[in-house]
């Protein structure tokens, strides 16, 4: 039987008036307490992974996977291309002029159209910059395209854009209970793109994005693995509800989650199973 998998914080071991605690609460809370792993009630541990119930609801199960593919983005990588930084840090100065020189003229109108293929998507405006160089413009984000920008072109993470991809869930068609890496309930289901993503607005956009985001309107195949997480009441975030179904990763070595297994290229299963 899966067990409960707990993420210890790197803190001094707490022990908690679990009594006490309960004499204070509502039946509500109480009953949630109850279900909260030991390692949490005690302190232990911030978080803990619990195996999911055999009896668990199916409109529970369709809720977890849709939060899950509303939070699937497809990401859009920057290409390598020579920037400098502007008066401010959301703007960035592209010097064609100086890649034509030293990379070649095609390397050069290569990059600028990445660029503007950005711009075409609302992630950033542009301007001339003639003053800089011959050929120069300056890019700056967007409101969205600060939203949706992950890393940084100045070092760290490689800049990427992760813009909402609009995959919405069709059906759960299989479920398996099991103790598998990152949860104990593994969930098959399809899911379709009904129309491109309000960013994506011309045919450039919507051809780079088209092997992520498959034909619109088809149907595809997915998988999952969630299990129980539970916060303590110091750790839960603001935006989560503890003891939700969320499928989460966990490397014990290193003691850290490693994300999650959402697979949005599943081989078809169309039986629902409980075993």
């Amino acid at each position: 039987m899966p067990s409960v998998r707990a993420i210890v914080r790197l803190a001094a071991w707490l022990i908690v008036g679990a009594t006490s605690a309960c004499a204070m609460a509502t039946p509500a809370q109480q009953a949630q307490f109850m279900r909260t792993p030991r390692e949490v009630r005690s302190g232990g541990a911030d978080q803990a992974i619990a195996p999911v119930e055999r009896d668990v609801s199916r409109i529970e199960v369709a809720a977890a996977v849709r939060a899950l593919l509303d939070q699937s983005p497809i990401c859009l990588s920057w290409p390598a291309v020579w920037l400098n930084e502007a008066a401010v840090r959301s703007a960035y100065v592209l010097r064609t002029d100086l890649m034509a020189r030293d990379w070649g003229p095609d390397v050069a109108r290569e990059g600028q159209q990445r660029m503007d293929e950005f711009v075409d998507m609302g992630f950033f405006t542009k301007r001339e910059r003639p003053e800089v160089g011959a050929g120069v413009q300056e890019y700056a984000l967007t409101q969205l395209g600060r939203q949706y920008l992950h890393g940084s072109p100045y070092g760290g993470d490689r800049p990427v854009f992760c813009a909402p991809s609009g995959r919405k869930l069709i059906e759960i068609t299989r479920i398996e209970f099991g103790d598998f890496p990152c949860g104990s309930l593994r969930v098959y289901f399809t899911y379709s793109a009904q129309d491109w993503p309000s960013w994506a607005r011309t045919e450039a956009a919507r051809t780079r994005i088209a092997d992520d985001i498959g034909a619109i309107g088809s149907v595809e195949n997915g998988s999952v693995t969630l299990g129980r997480l539970w916060y303590s009441q110091a750790a839960l975030p603001s935006d989560v509800t503890n003891g939700s179904l969320q499928s989460v990763c966990y490397d014990a070595q290193a003691q850290r989650v490693t994300g999650n297994d959402l697979d949005l290229h599943a081989q078809a299963m169309t039986s629902v199973s409980g075993s």
